[in-house]
């Protein structure tokens, strides 16, 4: 009896070879560049997760690595460098800082004629939830 699993997502590249030899047969295709930026972007979404899902030290350093392998492939497909990713990192820390336990913002309250903030908040699928 064969058992078949959905994958839908793109993998590495030496895992085929593993699988094979595990007796997994692999049912995929090449993937234009289109999509494969797109699943690139999916594929650090999917690591960003086991990110939040690590429960120890050791766990959240194999996820981290993880999510710098696609940034490595993100940045290689698009043609960026490390340093315009810290051109721009240096850019924002001076602009708007650094992260701070003390900075955990609950909520916030927005005057109704405050159309600037009120468009960036509800702009570009912000998961900001307005009552």
């Amino acid at each position: 009896m064969i058992k078949k699993y959905q994958f839908n997502k793109l993998i590495r590249s030496h895992l085929p070879e593993r699988l094979k030899v595990e007796g997994v047969k692999l049912f995929g295709r090449h993937l234009n560049d289109i999509e494969f930026a797109q699943e690139l972007k999916n594929k650090l979404v999917e690591e960003a997760i086991e990110v939040k899902d690590s429960d120890c030290r050791d766990s959240l350093i194999k996820e981290l690595a993880d999510v710098m392998e696609v940034i490595e492939s993100i940045t290689s497909f698009y043609k960026i460098t490390k340093e315009d990713i810290e051109t721009e990192r240096l850019v924002k820390l001076e602009i708007n800082g650094y992260f701070l336990a003390m900075n955990f913002v609950d909520y916030i309250e927005v005057q109704a004629n405050n159309r600037r903030m009120i468009e960036y908040l509800e702009n570009k699928n912000r998961h900001y939830k307005y009552s």
